[in-house]
């Protein structure tokens, strides 16, 4: 969905913590990876020269100056040299006799020689080519290697210190969960709260649904709203069968829904359409920290609207969810109504009266095309609407602007219900149909490139770019609008909200992924009086007309501007025998999804864009633990299953690719040959090298784009 970005100041203190608390994690997760090869090496007899958090390739410098050295900081304690490298993407340990730079075969062979035997290889190999590696092991003779070299220990001792790093990953991943479920997990349950109009879960009636079976699987425990997104996306796109019980219902209901690609722009997942579920508890606009939008009432009620406020009344009726708060909205849009809070640790309780909310217009409307949904067991369905029938009249009567129908279906619904007939254009004939609209539940927000859900009849109709109706100078029926450029406020300029149009405030009606509904969107969230030029075609010629929004004085929209905080559960684990039971059932879960998402990828049934790199990953961890230090704890648990997984794949410069290579000496009682070695090794490194590109790039255009 297109919409005004919500940004994070960089004044803000708790963020710059929560930065820092990303980066000790980050490290930690480093450095017990490489704290594991460093112990199985010393309990090997392996003399450890370097330990490394970071890598120290290089200085930078300009010329002959160097501005930043290799390294951060360097110690040396006992024989090894310990150091944070001034590249964050990984660590190292350096053993005499290892190098994973097979170029540095013969070199680390001659190092881990005594004197005596190193003289002896220098006296056979003087005037001669570089030796073959399997001549150069040839020269190896056990007793006169040192014995702490990393050559000099068998096979099953090498595979050790090489596979220590991941086992060390795994055992910590198992600890940093049992640390989070014991002190207490705050997470996403696997409740729906909005859907996307027209998608498999609006289709299948899913808003407000608590998820309890995803397939064979059943949501028990700890299971979080992406543990769900997540089986939904290894279904690879074939019908689920989902168990739930609807809002405010303690009956199980199931619905087949058959997940679909290109629900959600940049997201090229099988997906069936969902949002987390909000709960009715204000909370804040990170942008302006603001627990209210500018431009809407509930900005500018008396008394003000606080931070945690907890609404658990409108009017007199009861609100226990978030649900509950948007279906009443819905269905009292054209009403004042009082909004009753408890607020403080005293509960202090405030009742705030707070206006309807004008839908801004533009006076001109959009062609309806044909209807892309029916949703099931709604009215629209029970009457007999079709996919591809298209509205021409309703009640005898021109069927007006596409983004009021709800409005006035509601307003029938509630104060006066009956059947409203709508001829409808079905092939080369026309058709009468009756329906009897019913009241909203909560009305799905308005998405770029999707239908508008009409949900008081259960329609998703797709809106033109031609416009219907005018009363503006310049524009008229017929025209085609190609363009938009949102004009902004220099108080606007300076919003964080509106930093995404301040960077792109032109939005290509003639892209694929852009349509008018989501202009309609996007101007909804901005106040009346708002500017918009409007680039327009007529008979082949282009011409743009400046507009200003208004508010409407006869439709309004069903939100009032209150910023909602998530609906969140928790979980505690009440011994330390359960935190660790769980812990180890969420880091098996999280190393299971890795083994999925790369067959999914390799077969090519999840696309490779959907890889994150660095940035990504720093993202979602700060994301992770501005919620508390024990959602970053489990985030340190997936990323450790993460490399645990991923650099134990049979890929030569990773452990995997070494384990490969001893597995090959061990089984045929001789090493890789040196040229092999160099070849697989640098292929190896040429692919990781260009994996890494890759998601960089990804991570630019995902940010450019937000």
């Amino acid at each position: 969905m297109d919409s005004l970005i919500i940004a994070t100041s960089w004044l803000d203190l708790y963020w710059w913590l929560a930065v820092a608390q990303v980066v000790l994690g980050l490290g930690a997760v480093i450095f017990v990876h490489e704290l594991g090869h460093f112990l199985v090496a010393k309990a090997c007899g392996v003399k450890c020269e370097k330990f490394y958090v970071g890598f120290d390739f290089f200085d930078i410098k300009i010329g002959d100056r160097v501005l930043i050295p290799r390294t951060l900081v360097k110690w040396t304690w006992g024989e090894t040299e310990y150091g944070i490298g001034i590249i964050p993407l990984g660590g190292y340990v350096k053993m005499l006799g290892q190098d994973d730079n097979p170029g540095n075969i013969e070199k680390e062979i001659q190092r881990s020689q005594l004197e005596e035997a190193g003289q002896e290889a220098e006296e056979k190999t003087e005037g001669t080519e570089t030796p073959d590696y399997a001549l150069a092991q040839g020269m190896i003779d056990r007793d006169k290697i040192d014995p702490r070299s990393y050559l000099a220990k068998s096979v099953p001792q090498r595979m050790a210190i090489i596979s220590a790093g991941v086992v060390f990953n795994i055992i910590f991943a198992i600890i940093f969960a049992a640390i989070a479920f014991r002190s207490s997990v705050n997470y996403e349950p696997p409740v729906v709260g909005n859907v996307i109009s027209g998608g498999p879960a609006w289709q299948a009636d899913l808003t407000g649904a608590r998820i309890t079976r995803i397939g064979q699987k059943k949501v028990e425990g700890y299971f979080t709203y992406i543990n769900m997104a997540e089986e939904i996306v290894f279904s690879d796109g074939k019908s689920l069968e989902l168990q739930f019980l609807p809002a405010n219902s303690t009956i199980p209901q199931t619905a087949e829904v058959t997940p679909q690609k290109g629900l959600i722009q940049q997201m090229d997942l099988p997906l069936i359409g969902v949002q987390p579920a909000m709960t009715p508890k204000v909370g804040v606009n990170l942008s302006t920290n603001l627990s209210t939008l500018e431009g809407n009432p509930a900005f500018t009620a008396t008394p003000s609207f606080e931070k945690n406020d907890v609404i658990f009344q409108l009017d007199e009726t009861t609100i226990e969810s978030g649900f509950d708060l948007r279906q009443y909205l819905a269905r009292q849009l054209d009403s004042t109504v009082d909004f009753h809070v408890r607020r403080g640790v005293d509960d202090q309780q405030v009742t705030i009266p707070v206006e309807p909310n004008p839908r801004r217009e533009l006076g001109f409307t959009m062609k309806w095309l044909e209807i892309a949904a029916v949703q099931n067991q709604s009215p629209a369905a029970t009457a007999g609407f079709q996919v591809g029938d298209k509205i021409l009249q309703i009640d005898g009567q021109p069927r007006g602007d596409l983004f009021s129908l709800d409005q006035r279906m509601t307003l029938i619904a509630r104060d006066d219900p009956r059947q409203v007939e709508f001829l409808v254009q079905r092939g080369d004939e026309q058709v009468k149909i009756k329906a009897e609209p019913r009241l909203p539940r909560v009305i799905p927000a308005v998405d770029s490139g999707r239908p508008v859900a009409i949900d008081t009849l259960g329609l998703a109709i797709q809106v033109s770019q031609e416009i219907e109706t005018s009363s503006v100078d310049g524009i008229q029926p017929g025209d085609q609008v190609t363009e938009v450029e949102f004009l902004l406020s220099p108080k606007q300029r300076e919003d964080l909200a509106y930093e995404k149009l301040v960077a792109n405030p032109l939005y290509d009606l003639e892209s694929d992924e852009r349509s008018w509904a989501g202009v309609y969107g996007l101007m909804q969230m901005q106040p009346a009086g708002s500017k918009l030029k409007i680039g327009i075609q007529r008979e082949g010629k282009n011409a743009t007309v400046e507009i200003t929004s208004s508010a409407s004085q006869e439709f309004y929209l069903h939100t009032r501007g209150i910023v909602l905080s998530r609906l969140q559960n928790t979980y505690t684990s009440p011994t330390w025998a359960d935190a660790i039971r769980v812990g180890s059932y969420q880091t098996w879960y999280d190393a299971s999804r890795v083994f999925k998402f790369l067959k999914k990828l390799v077969s090519q049934k999840i696309s490779a864009s959907n890889l994150g790199g660095p940035g990504t990953i720093a993202m979602a961890a700060t994301s992770e633990a501005s919620q508390g230090t024990s959602r970053l704890l489990l985030f340190l648990t997936l990323l450790s299953a993460n490399l645990a997984i991923v650099n134990f794949l049979p890929i030569p410069v990773l452990d995997g690719g070494h384990m490969l290579f001893l597995a090959y000496e061990g089984l045929f009682r001789r090493p890789v040959s040196e040229r092999a070695q160099i070849v697989l090794t640098y292929a190896g490194l040429i692919f990781i090298l260009g994996l890494m590109l890759f998601v960089i790039y990804l991570d630019i255009g995902r940010f450019v784009s937000m």
